[in-house]
C-alpha cells in the first residue's frame, strides 16, 4: 500500500520519541484538492477504526482510513533534504498527475 523509506521511518521514531508519542500510531491522511493535486496529512494516533488499513512497517503501525488508500497505493514517504541541509517529509505518488518525480 505505501512504503516508508528508512530515513522517514527513523524520522518518526525520533518525533514520537521526543514528542512522548512512542508506541502510538501513525495516521496518513491523503485528499484531492480542487485543481486535482493530493494534499497530505499525518500525525500519531491511537484511535484505530473498523475501517482503517493498517500497514506494519517495523515497529510502526501506518494507519490509513478507507477515503485515502486508492490515492496512497503505491507511494514512498521519504525524508530528505530539500534545500541545503533543511529535511523535510516528501511523498512520492504514482497516483499524483501534478506530481513531477524527483531526479535519480
Amino acid at each position: 500500500m505505501i512504503t516508508i523509506t528508512d530515513a522517514a521511518l527513523e524520522q518518526i521514531k525520533k518525533s514520537a520519541s521526543e514528542g512522548d508519542m512512542a508506541g502510538m500510531s501513525l495516521r496518513i491522511a491523503a485528499t484531492k484538492d480542487k485543481d486535482g493535486n493530493i494534499e497530505y496529512g499525518m500525525g500519531f494516533d491511537n484511535n484505530k477504526t473498523d475501517s482503517d488499513a493498517v500497514v506494519s512497517i517495523g515497529p510502526l503501525d501506518v494507519l490509513i482510513g478507507e477515503s485515502s488508500r486508492d490515492l496512497l497505493t503505491g507511494a514512498t514517504l521519504d525524508f530528505v533534504a530539500i534545500e541545503g541541509d533543511e529535511m523535510h517529509f516528501i511523498f512520492i505518488n504514482p497516483n499524483d498527475p501534478n506530481q513531477t518525480p524527483p531526479a535519480a
